[in-house]
């Protein structure tokens, strides 16, 4: 029988360094994709983006608005949270 001659370790090194890189992409991915799925169905997170972090949920609304012109999305929230903002006021006095 034959033996085949054993790969560089370097070999080695980079084909472990490519499988992680490629895990963590992966990873990045499905962690983005989650992030976008909750905006894009749940109007409370979306809520809650742009009290913390606005300038996600700016990058949704213009992906959206230039995707589809006639996206309401944006225009929607603000009138539904201008509303409970009301509300709460008048439930404090």
């Amino acid at each position: 029988m034959r033996k085949r001659p054993s790969s560089p370790p370097i070999f080695n090194a980079v084909k472990k360094g490519a499988a992680v890189l490629l895990a963590v992409e992966v990873g990045i991915f499905a962690g983005i994709y989650h992030v976008y799925h909750r905006m894009n169905t749940d109007r409370d997170f979306r809520y809650y983006m742009n009290n913390n972090y606005s300038f996600g949920l700016e990058v949704f609304y213009s992906v959206g608005e230039f995707f589809n012109k006639n996206d309401q999305t944006r225009l929607l929230d603000q009138a539904v949270w201008a509303v409970q903002q009301k509300q709460k006021q008048i439930k404090e006095d």
